[in-house]
């Protein structure tokens, strides 16, 4: 028999969303520095640089997506059962970051 210890499901989906965030952050961070590097060496037009930094942006966006999707997933349908006002109040909280 071996000692190994079965994950809850939970914690897999947890995991996964982590990874594919980290994963999120690490293709911004390459976006980025390509962009960086294109301006330190003085190589593309102005509209190149539009480009690449919208596509900074473009991810950013996605990256807080999967983010308030990650935390509807893992943590406000569980918190709606016990305690409803106070999630709904963390909900509110959470559109208005998206909105300002």
């Amino acid at each position: 028999m071996t000692d190994e210890t079965i994950q809850p499901v939970e914690h897999d989906l947890k995991c996964e969303y982590n990874t594919k965030t980290l994963h999120r952050i690490r293709r911004i961070q390459g976006q980025l520095n390509a962009l960086e590097k294109m301006i330190e060496a003085d190589e593309g037009s102005c509209e190149d640089r539009v480009i690449r930094a919208r596509t900074v942006e473009k991810g950013m966006t996605s990256l807080i997506t999967h983010l308030v999707e990650c935390y509807l997933v893992n943590t406000a349908r569980h918190e709606m059962a016990d305690d409803p006002e106070n999630t709904t109040r963390e909900l509110s909280r959470i559109f208005d970051l998206l909105n300002h």
